[in-house]
């Protein structure tokens, strides 16, 4: 007879799953106008690895951290980090955390897997991403899922992706 699983092992296999993403194709509803078009965006350096939103004049980072942009694409292996790393990473780069509602912004509401805009942001992991927005509660943060929109509050240990904004 198998063991029971441990808290810690179950814990483990849900990060995983959380951070196990994948490149997801954007599917859109037929016919319904795009409410985050090509067009509202552009790139913010010469290389294309930042885009900058017309609309709200945040400058994102084109892939989630660890991803480099070849041109064409996100290449390389996206890396997960908890939210106290996260945090610490982005600002000694000249970054930050988003807010949900900036995260939140750049979902494509007539899209779902992927959320977001597929021209700019569409070729990186499909995944929770953390926000610098906290539910009241310091050990918890609130995530955003870049392939569906949803929006959840996790632990702040769990490492997840992160895609920084300025």
């Amino acid at each position: 007879m198998k063991a029971p699983m441990s808290p810690r092992h179950f814990l483990l296999g849900l990060c995983a799953t959380f951070v196990a993403g994948h490149a997801a194709i954007a599917a859109c509803i037929p016919n319904e106008p795009l409410t985050r078009p090509d067009s509202r965006y552009q790139a913010a350096d010469t290389q294309g690895t930042q885009v900058k939103d017309l609309e709200t004049g945040l400058v994102w980072q084109r892939c989630v951290l660890g991803q480099q942009w070849d041109g064409k694409a996100c290449t390389g292996d996206a890396v997960a980090q908890d939210w106290n790393q996260a945090t610490k990473t982005a600002a000694s780069n000249g970054w930050r955390l988003p807010t949900q509602k900036e995260l939140e912004g750049l979902s494509e509401k007539s899209c779902y897997e992927l959320a977001l805009n597929a021209t700019w942001f569409g070729s990186g992991p499909s995944g929770w991403v953390w926000t610098a927005t906290d539910m009241g509660s310091a050990d918890g943060a609130v995530v955003v899922h870049s392939g569906s929109s949803l929006i959840a509050n996790l632990v702040k240990k769990i490492p997840l992706y992160i895609r920084w904004v300025k």
